[in-house]
């Protein structure tokens, strides 16, 4: 017949109170009551069949007996609370942060930092979920997520930076085609420029032109791309003007890749935001997100150098 062994409530009063040699202190300790202490060992001592404290004039002693089953019962305790340790460590170690982006912000921002991620987080897997459309909709599988909101949308999410639309292009092309302010016919017809198209989109060459006030770019040549990355890399390359969306474009505008095409900008009055899938999110998931927009805030300060002397133009773009 197995030996029933005594509570793990009783063993834990009966540790404190062996490791104090006190009744007060251990209660203190439990934040309990001295009495429900004593009660709680007499009834432990009644269970087992021998005193596991004496009572002496300077206080309370261990018996034999009580020495040994102290010396049993920290151990225990003290295995238990390694082990568990052992495992939280080992789960933090092993954490993965899942985080939904576009893939010109993956290519262009991130991907350029994740060295300096590593050495910030070295216990942290990172997982990119890429978004080939824009950054709408739910996080699904994320923990983290960029995601675009309207002007004075209620959220809890964490203001990452604003919806700014700019055209870029190469420093090469800016210097042999000239900007788009000053839209010139060649003698073939043309305006000289191409334009990068990215499909889909909420807004278009045709809503650029509108907005700004700026020469249509009639003649100009087009090329069209689905995905948000290459079009960011063939302007990169000198292949032709791109509406960038700052949050893509600041890194390359901060590292001279790419420059304005034109000094207007159009400033939509949306927000990009990072949102937590989870209300309560693990440490790990928090402090990447605050990593993130410590990292972006550099950025925003660093490119308003660059735009210092843009025309911001106020416009909703559809969301």
């Amino acid at each position: 017949m197995a030996l029933r062994l005594p509570s793990l409530q009783a063993l834990h009063v009966f540790e404190a109170a062996a490791r104090h040699l006190s009744l007060t202190r251990a209660a203190h300790e439990l934040n309990v009551t001295p009495v429900a202490v004593s009660r709680m060992v007499a009834r432990l001592e009644d269970a087992l069949g021998f005193k596991l404290f004496a009572r002496t004039k300077t206080g309370l002693a261990l018996t034999d007996e009580g020495a040994k089953l102290q010396q049993a019962v920290a151990s225990g305790f003290g295995l238990v609370s390694d082990t568990i340790h052992e495992l939280k460590s080992r789960q933090q170690e092993n954490e993965t942060v899942t985080l939904s982006v576009s893939s010109g912000f993956a290519a262009q921002w991130l991907l350029p930092r994740h060295p300096r991620f590593q050495a910030a987080f070295p216990a942290v897997n990172l997982r990119l979920q890429v978004m080939a459309t824009r950054l709408y909709g739910p996080l699904d599988g994320a923990d983290l997520g960029i995601r675009l909101h309207k002007p004075g949308s209620a959220s809890d999410a964490l203001f990452f930076c604003p919806e700014v639309i700019i055209a870029v292009c190469s420093p090469d092309y800016l210097a042999e085609r000239g900007s788009l302010d000053a839209l010139r016919q060649t003698a073939d017809g043309t305006c000289g420029h191409t334009l990068i198209h990215l499909e889909p989109t909420t807004h278009t060459w045709a809503d650029y032109f509108a907005v700004t006030g700026l020469a249509n770019g009639a003649g100009a040549k087009h090329v069209s791309y689905s995905d948000a990355g290459l079009a960011l890399q063939a302007a990169m390359l000198g292949h032709g003007v791109m509406l960038g969306w700052l949050l893509a474009v600041a890194a390359p505008l901060n590292a001279g890749t790419v420059v304005p095409a034109s000094r207007r900008i159009v400033e939509t009055g949306c927000n990009y935001v990072l949102e937590c899938r989870s209300r309560e999110p693990s440490r790990a998931t928090r402090e990447v997100a605050q990593w993130l927009i410590d990292e972006m805030r550099v950025e925003l300060e660093n490119v308003e150098t660059i735009l210092a002397s843009a025309e911001g133009v106020q416009t909703r773009a559809p969301v």
